[in-house]
Parts: C-alpha cells; sequence; structure tokens
C-alpha cells in the first residue's frame, strides 16, 4: 500500500511539474508552431532538476515543513518554465518575421 502512494504521489509531482509547460507546447502545435515540442527535451528535465535541488536545499538549510515547501517549490518552478518556454517562442517568432 505504502508504494501505491509513494507512485501515486510521484504522478501527482510530474503532472503539477509537467502538465502547465506539455499544454503550452501543444497550443503553440495547434497554432502552427511546428517547433514547440522541440524545446522540452531541455526544459523538462531542467525543471526536474530545479525542483528537487530546491527541496534538497531547504530541508539541508533546515527549514520548517518540507513538504510544504516541496509542494511550493513544484508549482514556482512549473510557473517559472511555463513563462519561458511561451517567452522563449514569442522571441522565436518575433525574430521569424
Amino acid at each position: 500500500m505504502r508504494l501505491l502512494l509513494i507512485a501515486v504521489a510521484v504522478l501527482a509531482f510530474i503532472g503539477v511539474l509537467w502538465g502547465p509547460v506539455t499544454y503550452v507546447a501543444w497550443r503553440l502545435w495547434q497554432r502552427g508552431d511546428a517547433v514547440a515540442f522541440r524545446q522540452l527535451r531541455f526544459m523538462l528535465p531542467a525543471q526536474l532538476m530545479a525542483a528537487v535541488a530546491l527541496a534538497f536545499t531547504a530541508d539541508v538549510l533546515g527549514m520548517r515543513n518540507p513538504p510544504a515547501l516541496f509542494a511550493a517549490s513544484t508549482v514556482i518552478v512549473s510557473a517559472v518554465g511555463t513563462g519561458a518556454l511561451a517567452l522563449a517562442r514569442y522571441v522565436a517568432r518575433r525574430r521569424r518575421r
């Protein structure tokens, strides 16, 4: 039962972390941006490393309530990654014109 709970927690973490950036890439692809998914091969591992690094840093520094800090760092990294992808595609479209 414990293994199932861990698997569900990991899937929820990955869904919150990678869901928004994948959705933005999918929407850009629907609008005709053929290379929207190309940047995800760099963005997704970078988001994962950043979220885990922030969580471990908070734990090493002795901050209170590590699960809440882990959840907050996941949401923040997800939002920053989504914004970075949207901004990068916007800049690429502006350069192409």
